[in-house]
């Protein structure tokens, strides 16, 4: 599948590539807008090839796939591109990390959704916006209100609560972190640099609230689910200015388990307001 997978980009060929993704899939590139549907795909792809040299060649390392049931599976990646142009001068290496959402269909296994965030060497600089969750329109569903209630003490061993035992997280340009007890001990790290140390500051960050807005639901098998979110943070201001809120992108894979819904892999992408900067080119 890997080859296969390999061999088809490297044709800079955006309908074989888009061949292997659901027609209900979705994409989300970085700060790229994401795209829904295969023919969407399609045209996202296309407009990446047009913007890469013709001799530009991908490699991958794909991590061991986890099955999250019989017919769903999820496996994370990372990929270099690169080579040697037609003069024969090497062509500067670039490097992506994703995490790609299968599920098999009359026995072909396809992409249900792809994710491709900054790696650790990357920095993201976040762009707050002066927008407000009155302008969004949310349908929160009770896992996410309880998330959101949780996320809201800071209270990161509250917050590994919702994770199951073998789940992994990423928050842009985060390592991958494997497991509940690692997920507590990042969450916690997380929220010791923000704490700020002045009083007034305090107060601030205790008022900060995140708001989690659900964008889309989508089943990917009886007991398996994507959910994509929209989330918003901001603080209460003491003068009337609005308060500039930060905007990111994240999506869920959700799990059943016992007739409880677990989070298996969250991933935070930057907005597409924020900046990524590569590694190769600081």
């Amino acid at each position: 599948m890997w080859k296969r997978i390999k061999a088809r980009w490297n044709t800079h060929d955006p309908s074989a590539v888009a061949a292997f993704f659901s027609e209900d899939a979705d994409l989300v590139m970085g700060n790229l807008p994401a795209a829904h549907g295969r023919q969407e795909i399609r045209d996202s792809w296309q407009a990446y090839f047009a913007r890469q040299e013709p001799e530009r060649r991908l490699t991958l390392e794909v991590s061991p796939v986890r099955f999250l049931a019989a017919d769903a599976a999820i496996i994370n990646v990372a990929t270099t591109t690169g080579g040697r142009d037609r003069q024969g001068q090497e062509l500067p290496a670039r490097k992506f990390r994703g995490t790609w959402l299968w599920y098999r269909q009359s026995n072909d296994w396809l992409i249900s959704a792809m994710r491709g965030f900054p790696t650790e060497e990357d920095r993201v600089e976040l762009t707050p916006l002066l927008k407000t969750a009155e302008y969004l329109k949310p349908q929160i569903r009770a896992l996410i209100r309880a998330y959101e209630d949780a996320f809201g003490t800071h209270d990161p061993a509250a917050i590994s609560e919702f994770y199951t035992d073998d789940a992994d997280i990423v928050v842009r340009n985060s390592p991958v972190i494997h497991g509940r007890p690692a997920i507590l001990e990042w969450w916690r790290a997380y929220f010791s640099e923000l704490r700020p140390q002045s009083l007034d500051r305090i107060r601030w960050f205790e008022s900060m609230r995140t708001i989690l807005i659900i964008d889309e639901v989508r089943m990917i098998a009886p007991d398996v689910a994507l959910v994509n979110i929209t989330a918003t943070a901001a603080a209460r201001q003491a003068d009337s200015e609005p308060s500039p809120v930060r905007y990111a992108r994240a999506t869920w894979v959700l799990v059943r388990e016992d007739g409880e819904w677990l989070i298996a892999a969250l991933r935070v992408l930057p907005s597409e307001e924020d900046r990524i900067i590569r590694a190769e080119s600081r």
